[in-house]
């Protein structure tokens, strides 16, 4: 994954028509792996609309924030080009999501509990959103394409424990006396293993059950998920 820092562009001052198009231009002079994060006061779907149809294959979507007031979204240009897999789209949001937590502990280290909790809060909203477009759509793709339920019951009752920590961290990481680093500690114990697993198992094997243009597809579902 690209370590590039992403650059800001404020639109709250645009309505969603003027706003999509000054983020289009943003995106297209982005080099492969830069990354603009947009912020808006609407909605950006139809941001991701019009990326979907005219820029389809050539971005990461990544929401920080989905509002009501204030919507944040991570733009990034695609290292490679066409079709996708689940592989890489889900690997991927894995890599930024580790980066996104580790950012947030950085700054608690530093002792900037605001950008902290912050930081965190973002991570949390991806993590959250990561779990249900598994659960809504890949398991049951999954599921129905293999005949097999017994893997993906294992990662829903691994996500319930995933997100009981998520939540425990989030209400205390900008708190300078809470204990976040014991609770990061067990999170990591389940998280990590997990996510081998995904990747070495169950995204591959979704590959392999689906055609080439049904992996597209089902990215682009992933991609317009709203939990």
């Amino acid at each position: 994954m690209t370590t590039l820092s992403a650059v800001t562009l404020d639109l709250r001052s645009l309505d969603a028509g003027a706003a999509a198009d000054r983020a289009l231009s943003a995106f297209d002079a982005l080099e492969p792996g830069g990354r603009v994060e947009v912020v808006a006061r609407a909605s950006l779907r139809p941001l991701l609309e019009r990326l979907q149809a005219e820029r389809s294959g050539q971005f990461e979507w990544s929401p920080l924030a989905d509002g009501p007031e204030l919507f944040r979204v991570e733009l990034a240009r695609r290292t490679a080009s066409g079709e996708r897999s689940v592989s890489e789209a889900l690997g991927y949001d894995h890599d930024r999501l580790e980066e996104l937590e580790a950012r947030a502990f950085e700054a608690r280290a530093a002792g900037r509990f605001a950008e902290a909790a912050a930081t965190y809060a973002a991570f949390a909203l991806g993590l959250r959103r990561h779990i249900g477009f598994e659960e809504d759509l890949l398991f049951p793709e999954y599921e129905r394409r293999s005949g097999i339920a017994g893997p993906t019951a294992v990662m829903r009752v691994e996500h319930r424990e995933i997100e009981s920590l998520l939540d425990a961290i989030e209400a205390v990481i900008g708190d300078p006396k809470a204990n976040a680093d014991a609770l990061r500690a067990d999170l990591h114990e389940v998280l990590t293993g997990h996510n081998v697993k995904e990747e070495r198992i169950l995204y591959p094997g979704a590959d392999r059950l689906m055609g080439r243009d049904e992996r597209d597809e089902l990215v682009r579902r992933i991609q317009a998920y709203r939990r």
